[in-house]
């Protein structure tokens, strides 16, 4: 072996003991000095006060902010106020009422009856053959409200009363009516006699109607609600005199225009007699014909007719009027106001 190779050799071993020793001092260094950290570290942990956790109350925590939990609960819907209006209430019109009504192309579902149970006194029903018809005309209000079916417009009634007029047509007063209905003796029928009516009590009734039908001094009969007297839109006492006063009837149609049937016996006799103690203590009449608000009854409302006097009671099941039909379930023929002359004329019995 050469001198070359065994200093290279001599230097790699050299090399690799100064390596085991650095490693052997490095390892001594560590273990001495790890505890000794731990030791320090530890001491200071125990040295410094450590807090409990404070528990955040429920309140902070809540996705709603404190204040507005205490709040009450919104109003349910149908509590909602009206917003106010931005104009001046004496800006906006008094709104037309809406006319009371069901319009019906069939008799409405009420209970079924037998004729001969609710004849005021006994009476019983004529015989074929002293048969009486008469067409009893149903109106409501008498405006401008297109597409209201309901509702009439002034020219329109012009027009059909134009027409009674014109091809012999004699409107009768209820007494009258009711004469022809019980064959009354010693009354002399009127040629083509008819009723007119007008349902519900409508200021316009006494604003338009009243003036058209004086033009052709035809009487006419109103079934109105003393509840609904001076609410806008409505009659007043005053104007209900006016109407009276020109050959009107006035005939009551419930206190308050109530579904009758959806009432106690108590409820629908309050209904009944007090609209007929009020017409007639204002107008000194007397108001023994009832008209059913929304054509509604059942067999109590029948019954309490009966038992309190009444003598004629008016449905809005459609045809004429006959001395045949239970004196509480007469027929009448709505009129339209959306028709046209022609209708109204198909709806008439043939002149003689």
């Amino acid at each position: 072996m050469n001198v070359r190779r065994k200093r290279f050799l001599f230097y790699t071993l050299l090399a690799g003991l100064f390596t085991l020793l650095f490693l052997l001092v490095i390892s001594a260094l560590n273990s001495s000095t790890a505890p000794t950290l731990i030791e320090v570290q530890a001491e200071e942990l125990s040295q410094s006060p450590v807090s409990a956790p404070v528990p955040v109350p429920f309140e902070e925590v809540s996705s709603v902010p404190p204040d507005k939990t205490e709040q009450p609960l919104p109003a349910q819907a149908d509590t909602i106020p009206t917003p106010t209006p931005s104009v001046q209430m004496d800006m906006i019109p008094a709104p037309t009422p809406t006319p009371f009504v069901q319009v019906v192309t069939a008799p409405p579902k009420t209970t079924s009856v037998t004729v001969d149970t609710y004849m005021p006194n006994g009476v019983v029903t004529p015989s074929a053959s002293s048969k009486v018809s008469i067409p009893v005309l149903n109106y409501h209000s008498v405006t401008i409200d297109p597409g209201n079916v309901v509702v009439i417009s002034p020219a329109k009634l012009e027009e059909q009363m134009k027409y009674l007029h014109d091809h012999g047509y004699t409107p009768v007063s209820l007494s009258t009516f009711i004469g022809l209905i019980e064959n009354e003796s010693g009354l002399t029928a009127p040629k083509n006699p008819v009723l007119l009516t007008f349902d519900d009590g409508y200021v316009d009734n006494v604003e338009e109607a009243m003036p058209i039908l004086a033009k052709y001094n035809f009487p006419a009969t109103l079934f109105m609600s003393p509840g609904m007297v001076e609410d806008t839109g409505y009659l007043n006492w005053e104007q209900a005199k006016q109407l009276h006063e020109a050959g009107w009837d006035i005939q009551p149609h419930g206190m308050t225009h109530p579904h009758l049937p959806r009432l106690s016996a108590e409820q629908q006799v309050f209904e009944i007699t007090e609209a007929r103690k009020l017409i007639e203590e204002k107008l000194g009449t007397q108001a023994d014909v009832f008209c059913y608000p929304y054509g509604e009854y059942n067999q109590t409302t029948l019954k309490l007719l009966k038992e309190h006097g009444f003598r004629y009671a008016f449905t809005i099941d459609q045809g004429f009027t006959t001395n045949q039909q239970s004196p509480y379930l007469l027929k009448r023929l709505f009129i339209n106001g959306e028709e046209s002359l022609k209708a109204f004329i198909n709806k008439l019995p043939k002149a003689n």
